[in-house]
């Protein structure tokens, strides 16, 4: 379990903050780039919850998850070909199909070992936050050395190990009554959530979404402020270790903050993160700033995975986590679409945007859980 999540996070870390810069040495442009970068997200809106829906329906979900890894390796390995905006984005949409499924179902996997033998999440998530790091340092490292067009290169090295150790991982639970598998998409989608629960899942999203900003124009903007790709990967790095060290002890921050105390957290911190960024900091400014991602991504993920690990019944698991990264889907499309607009207004101003977001997500969140704790 450690080593696919080591390798899908190894991906990610290529991907975030090197592939807008591949997409720029194409001769994309501001609003094009931010395209791309929101077509997997509106992607993930239409198809995540019917992909997870359908490994459900299977009995065999790992093998479903091997097969859409295969197609994200395959659709990956096109982008060496692609030149133009049409086919960079019919390529996106065809990788963001096979991808988007990929992480709800990882997670449904761990969340189940969370409930039949207590395993520690944070703990076993360490491995991808540990590896992501990795993907920042050597994409930076060998980038610098080689440019921003190998990227895909260093993004199908990583896929392909995501193929490769997804046929180490044990046999996903698919022993549910039959009729729970063959529920239709629509009646398994509206025994996932209540409105409540909606309310979380969505404002927890919009949270993950006030993120989207940075990932698409983060590491370009802080090139056109004179940071390097292998200075940028380090910043990129800072953040995910303050990562790791919240997991290491998410079981017992989760136990004194509870839901409720984590999404303050990542709240507050997102306040200070993305109006500091606004500002256009120096580079001895960002270092701290950039400690603030362990609050701000991590302690939302963590307070999402607290809240589906309480709701979610193993039948269910992949179709409650896909509705959930449906979710994330829409609000980080949306971001997305208006990255492109707001960084040509506004450059780095635009975070000032990010951090009204947050700050309406969390409390939306805050909302659905008390209306929950109070419904009959």
């Amino acid at each position: 379990m450690a080593a696919f999540y080591g390798a899908i996070f190894t991906y990610i870390g290529v991907y975030i903050p090197f592939f807008p810069p591949f997409l720029e040495a194409r001769g994309l442009n501001a609003f094009e780039i931010g395209v791309i970068m929101a077509l997997p997200l509106g992607v993930r809106i239409l198809a995540t919850a019917l992909m997870t829906w359908i490994a459900d329906r299977s009995g065999n979900p790992k093998a479903v998850l091997i097969l859409y890894a295969a197609g994200v390796l395959a659709s990956t390995l096109a982008y060496a070909v692609t030149g133009d905006f049409i086919t960079t984005a019919a390529v996106t949409v065809v990788n963001a199909v096979f991808l988007n499924p990929v992480m709800p179902m990882t997670e449904a996997i761990a969340l189940r070992g969370v409930r039949v033998y207590a395993l520690d999440y944070g703990r076993m998530r360490l491995a991808g936050s540990a590896t992501f790091i990795v993907g920042n340092l050597a994409g930076g490292a060998i980038l610098a050395a080689t440019g921003a067009g190998f990227a895909v290169w260093l993004m199908a090295v990583a896929v392909a190990a995501i193929v490769m150790t997804g046929l180490m991982l044990p046999k996903a639970d698919g022993g549910e009554a039959l009729a729970e598998r063959q529920a239709g998409f629509l009646a398994s989608m509206r025994a996932a959530a209540n409105p409540y629960d909606l309310a979380v899942m969505g404002g927890l999203a919009m949270v993950l979404a006030s993120h989207n900003l940075f990932y698409v124009f983060g590491t370009v903007h802080w090139a056109a402020q004179g940071i390097g790709s292998a200075t940028a990967g380090t910043l990129w790095a800072i953040g995910v270790v303050a990562e790791i060290i919240l997991f290491a002890w998410s079981g017992a921050i989760g136990a004194r903050l509870g839901t409720n105390g984590l999404i303050l957290l990542c709240v507050g911190c997102a306040l200070v993160r993305w109006t500091g960024m606004a500002f256009d900091p120096t580079l001895l400014t960002l270092y701290p700033l950039q400690v603030l991602h362990g609050f701000t991504f991590g302690a939302t993920h963590l307070a999402a995975m607290r809240f589906l690990s309480g709701h979610a019944a193993s039948s269910g698991a992949n179709s409650l986590q896909g509705l959930y990264f449906t979710l994330t889907g829409l609000c980080g499309c949306l971001v997305n679409f208006a990255a492109g607009p707001l960084y040509d207004a506004f450059a780095g101003g635009s975070y000032v945007v990010m951090t009204v977001q947050a700050l309406a997500g969390g409390a939306l969140a805050l909302y659905g859980l008390r209306r929950a704790a109070s419904a009959p």
